[in-house]
């Protein structure tokens, strides 16, 4: 018999993770990512880690329209395509916005995947030690110290304008994210002419 080995176990155990609680993953924490997280809301800021142990809250990455790939864990299969499809796939926008990959590896180990994974147009954040993000935007995983798979778009004032809850192990909408990133980008183009 076929042994499983690391990643694929740990695939499997989020796959019936999400099968068996799909709606507690919503629900788990005191605060919920449906009502913290809707569009028209801003974005709550939280302190997270960047390469060389910087400390980066949310608030300053105001003044740029910005993609937010939210991934449970790097080097798991599903997490590694959702960060190579936005990597390789964004036509040129990581060129005028930020695509930013948030989970809850931590900073050092991020920059290991990216530099393996040769992405270098990225900008790797980490929830790790305290899970601020994940607790202010209900997107922690009780339990398993991961975030929920989520993908944002979010304006130049960290105004949340497109929101995908990925269901189940699945990847995002990658194609709807860039769409809803360029028209925002449009349309914050026609108002500054």
């Amino acid at each position: 018999m076929k042994t499983l080995n690391n990643s694929q176990t740990i695939l499997i155990m989020f796959i019936l993770y999400f099968l068996i609680f799909p709606f507690k993953a919503f629900t788990n924490t005191k605060v919920s990512s449906l009502e913290t997280l809707k569009v028209g809301k801003v974005l709550p800021d939280a302190k997270l880690k960047a390469v060389g142990n910087l400390e980066v809250s949310l608030d300053q990455l105001k003044g740029k329209i910005k993609i937010i790939s939210i991934v449970p864990k790097l080097n798991t299969p599903v997490c590694d395509k959702q960060t190579h499809r936005f990597s390789e796939t964004n036509g040129g926008l990581d060129k005028e916005i930020d695509i930013i990959t948030l989970s809850t590896n931590t900073a050092e180990e991020q920059q290991i995947f990216a530099k393996k994974a040769n992405i270098h147009n990225l900008v790797f954040l980490s929830d790790d030690p305290n899970f601020q993000f994940g607790r202010n935007t209900g997107l922690l995983i009780d339990g398993l110290g991961v975030l929920r798979r989520t993908v944002m778009v979010v304006d130049q004032d960290n105004i949340i304008r497109y929101v995908d809850f990925v269901p189940g192990g699945g990847l995002p909408n990658i194609k709807k994210a860039l769409e809803a990133a360029r028209d925002l980008l449009t349309v914050s183009s026609n108002s500054k002419s």
